[in-house]
């Protein structure tokens, strides 16, 4: 995101809990390497399933770790391809093949909560340990997920003040019979907000169709935003994933995954087979979930970062987001205790 001549642009990296992997993409002594919060790691699973994400280099003589360098993964332990010190799933340095592991031999490696199906890991700039976690939303009945990335030019603080942002969704996605279902709650990194509107399809030979939903949008930190929508007319239930990774300061990765839930009835058909509710119906709701995203993601591209927004009356909730937001630049660090929220649909 751009910022104003001589004002103090936001920091890239701020604190919380950011994408590392999809869980069923990092298998077992699977080694991978990525550029994260402007900082080169490796992330690997070891024979138990317990994941470390750690810098990627050795502390040994500081060689780089990645398979893409040599690095690569032997009886779950992670291991450096240039004097083949081995590192445990803790950071520890548990083996060398000439001498006693050094006591001193640890990764920068961070803390990790793998909740679901995504792996993710805690950023803080004070490399302090987590406040809070996401919740584990696992109810029973879903219906198969359908996944996209895109990379964009933002920051993670654009792409989740949508939640907020009353005003564009009217002017930006043509969301017609809008209106705020309850005041937008803020509870310490958790901030949850209560729309219903009426939208037309934008999949091509679908756009003559319209449907009508409510929305509740639960955002966990800047990094993760869950989107439970329910459709009375056909009774869909889904929940949409807008996961949001900073790669290096400039660019993000942005995660859409959707979860429906159940059977999909439409009227006058009734109940859709089973394969179709599956297969097809995760795709549409995921390809629709895309192409309103990529209508922001030309405005976040050139978009201004504006510390003091000229706001009307009418931007109340962007105003309280701001204020939400500071905490995760806060120079302590700290946020709030562990959340246990769950959408209602």
């Amino acid at each position: 995101m751009k910022t104003v001549e001589g004002e103090q642009p936001l920091d890239p990296f701020p604190d919380g809990w950011y994408l590392i992997e999809l869980a069923d993409r990092l298998r077992e002594e699977q080694l991978i390497q990525k550029t994260w919060m402007g900082r080169e790691i490796v992330a690997w699973r070891d024979r138990t399933g317990a994941v470390c994400v750690a810098d990627a280099f050795c502390p040994h003589l500081g060689a780089h770790l990645g398979p893409e360098n040599g690095g690569c993964v032997r009886d779950g332990n992670l291991v450096c391809p240039f004097h083949g010190f081995e590192y445990d799933t803790t950071g520890r340095c548990v083996a060398t093949p000439h001498a006693p592991p050094p006591k001193s031999a640890q990764l920068d490696s961070y803390a990790v909560q793998e909740v679901n199906g995504f792996v993710f890991a805690y950023w803080d700039r004070h490399g302090h340990e987590p406040a809070w976690q996401i919740p584990d939303i696992s109810p029973d009945g879903w219906a198969g997920r359908s996944i996209v990335r895109r990379r964009l030019r933002s920051h993670p603080q654009a792409t989740t003040e949508n939640s907020v942002d009353f005003g564009h969704l009217s002017h930006v996605h043509g969301y017609g019979e809008l209106k705020q279902l309850a005041p937008t709650v803020i509870d310490g990194p958790v901030l949850r907000a209560f729309y219903a509107f009426r939208r037309k399809m934008l999949t091509r030979g679908l756009r003559r169709l319209h449907m009508s939903v409510n929305i509740e949008i639960s955002v966990f930190g800047l990094g993760v935003s869950l989107v439970a929508v329910h459709s009375p007319a056909t009774d869909l239930r889904v929940l949409q994933w807008v996961i949001a990774t900073p790669v290096d300061g400039e660019w993000i990765d942005l995660w859409l995954v959707v979860d429906p839930q159940g059977r999909l009835r439409v009227p006058v058909i009734g109940m859709l087979p089973s394969w179709i509710s599956r297969g097809v119906v995760p795709r549409i709701i995921r390809h629709e979930l895309e192409l309103d995203v990529m209508k922001d993601a030309r405005i976040w591209a050139a978009q201004r970062y504006q510390p003091r927004p000229a706001l009307s009356k009418g931007d109340h909730d962007v105003y309280r987001f701001r204020g939400y937001c500071e905490q995760f630049y806060a120079p302590a660090g700290a946020v709030a205790t562990e959340v246990g929220l769950s959408p209602r649909t």
